[in-house]
């Protein structure tokens, strides 16, 4: 049972890996397609004789109700970030609604793990901290690496990303303590949450404008986001 649960354990933080991988690598992705669908859409209107100004105007009450931007500022707000939307009707959870439903119990077992965590932190602070390399021994370039692995592993304490913590940890060989099972239901709940957030980009008419291979393609997708945006269908 132990080993089927380490398989499963391992399995997962592999998952997990890959997925913030692909994460990152989207979140790139679409930041330069929003400011090729900006030139793009942009163009598409000049061609067609379509007036930006005059559209925006029409549709600012719309656009106001759907993405909260005041009548006042759509004018003067990019369309990409419309177009960088998972949704063009957002929906969002609160600060105050979690993503996914935790009890009790649960609530009680992320704090423990987190107080686990935390002593990890504190093991690799006594090797990273910045007061710590001070007077290491070790040159310069190395002395910045060590800064930069101690600013990571805040940052990944602080977030809660426990995975990117866990791997600074076994940099600097320091050992992790496996709660497998406590671990495994943490690990879960990131997975699912990296999964919806990829999802969510992959929707996106940024992504899909960054996946066309030509301006007709390319044309279609701000067809289709005109037409959900502006209700605005180009004749024929």
């Amino acid at each position: 049972m132990i080993k089927t649960t380490k398989i499963k354990y391992r399995r997962l933080m592999n998952e997990i890996e890959y997925l913030h991988e692909e994460s990152g690598l989207l979140e790139d992705i679409v930041g330069t397609a929003a400011r090729e669908f900006e030139a793009h859409y942009r163009e598409f209107c000049a061609r067609n004789n379509i007036d930006i100004n005059k559209l925006n105007e029409q549709n600012k009450d719309r656009i106001s109700d759907l993405y909260g931007v005041e009548p006042e500022e759509v004018k003067e707000t990019p369309i990409s970030e419309y177009s960088g939307s998972a949704a063009l009707v957002k929906v969002e959870a609160s600060e105050d609604e979690p993503l996914f439903e935790e009890t009790e119990e649960e609530l009680g077992s992320f704090k423990k793990l987190h107080e686990y965590f935390n002593k990890l932190f504190k093991k690799l602070a006594m090797q990273l901290h910045p007061d710590r390399i001070e007077n290491f021994t070790a040159n310069d370039e190395y002395k910045r690496k060590m800064a930069w692995d101690f600013s990571e592993a805040k940052s990944a304490l602080d977030k809660k990303n426990y995975f990117r913590l866990i791997k600074v940890a076994k940099k600097y060989n320091i050992y992790v303590t496996e709660h497998f099972t406590l671990q495994l239901k943490w690990f879960k709940k990131e997975r699912d949450v990296l999964m919806n957030s990829i999802s969510k980009t992959k929707s996106t008419y940024n992504y899909k404008f960054s996946e066309c291979e030509t301006d007709e393609q390319k044309d279609e997708v701000i067809k289709q986001f005109m037409w959900h945006l502006f209700r605005f269908r180009l004749d024929s």
